[in-house]
């Protein structure tokens, strides 16, 4: 896959749960607050779409940016942050009425969020897509202010973090993985990962972080205690995202190449040997654990593919085609969950 296939992958379509209450472990890109939905951005729209994780219906529409991305979400404050990867903004949703809240301004275009739950603090990463994106901009949730804006990176792609270790975790295409002192904003060590490191995703639990490799078809798993390389294990074709079920100890892997899922067995390193079949070009995948659902957004038909993560089938598609001339808080242009 080249390079610029993989920057026009990494931009279309991203996905976030908000998840029943009562916290989890600490992760990125899944927390929970006192809702049970899932967030869906896509490019190019400006919009943003909220599904009722119970019926896998869409139940709200936002218009964000232009070109809305990666959203994460603060627990404690109920609030999502939406990266746009033109505006060079982040747009803060309140997810208690799923309104829009304000836009900050971070002076350059965004792809990447991430949140230090305990710190109540947002990390947006820039995006590299014909200039480089270097710097790592923190965003205090509490005051939605723009705190720090420092260098990190060449070409970042995603990001990951560990509360508990006050600990994030970058991948860049020319750095491999950053490791950062959330709680000093400084850069600890990087990682050697080759290959076009993309998705990641950490386990606190286990010490462990899961980072997707474009070029390699595999994930390396990484101690974050030692920062040693522990396995590499071979998946399917284009692994793009990695989501991380804590509670079944399972990771999905998105196989954009050959339009399936690569499912991994946390607790002993082992890549199952059948894969799931998806949608079309699999890109984003988000794990609702109390549902024990994954979401993933099929970037070559439109689709959303929701897999049951204990039987490891899809159980239901949604479709979220955009149709022309659709208004912000509309869902008449929306297909349901389709057999």
């Amino acid at each position: 896959m080249s390079r610029n296939r993989c920057l026009t992958a990494f931009i279309i379509i991203f996905l976030v749960s908000v998840l029943v209450s009562g916290s989890l472990s600490a992760r990125d890109h899944l927390q929970s607050v006192n809702t049970s939905t899932v967030y869906v951005s896509k490019i190019l729209d400006g919009l943003v779409a909220v599904i009722d994780v119970s019926t896998d219906e869409i139940i709200a529409v936002l218009r964000t940016g232009s070109n809305p991305a990666e959203i994460a979400v603060v627990d404690a404050l109920g609030r999502a942050y939406v990266a746009d990867l033109t505006d060079g903004t982040v747009t803060v949703i309140d997810t208690t009425d799923h309104s829009i809240e304000e836009t900050i301004a971070v002076g350059h275009p965004v792809a990447a969020v991430g949140v230090d739950q305990s710190l109540q603090r947002v990390y947006a990463l820039d995006f590299s897509n014909g200039t480089p994106g270097t710097n790592l901009h923190e965003i205090d949730a509490d005051t939605n202010i723009e705190t720090t804006d420092v260098a990190i990176g060449s070409r970042l792609q995603n990001i990951a973090v560990d509360p508990g270790e006050s600990r994030a975790y970058a991948t860049d295409f020319v750095d491999g993985v950053i490791v950062i002192d959330t709680s000093s904003l400084t850069v600890v060590t990087n990682l050697p990962v080759s290959n076009l490191p993309h998705g990641v995703a950490v386990h606190p639990d286990l010490n462990r972080l899961y980072v997707t490799q474009l070029d390699g078809d595999t994930v390396t798993v990484i101690d974050t205690t030692t920062h040693a390389v522990v396995d590499t294990l071979s998946v399917g074709d284009t692994p793009q995202w990695i989501g991380v079920d804590l509670i079944r100890n399972k990771a999905f892997v998105t196989n954009e190449g050959d339009g399936t899922v690569s499912v991994i067995d946390l607790s002993t390193n082992t890549v199952g040997t059948d894969t799931i079949p998806v949608g079309a070009d699999p890109l984003t995948v988000t794990i609702h654990e109390p549902a024990a659902k994954a979401y993933v957004y099929n970037l070559g038909d439109g689709t959303i593919s929701v897999i049951d993560t204990i039987n490891e089938t899809v159980i239901a598609t949604i479709d979220v085609l955009f149709a022309d001339g659709f208004e912000s808080g509309d869902t008449s242009a929306w297909s349901g969950t389709m057999p």
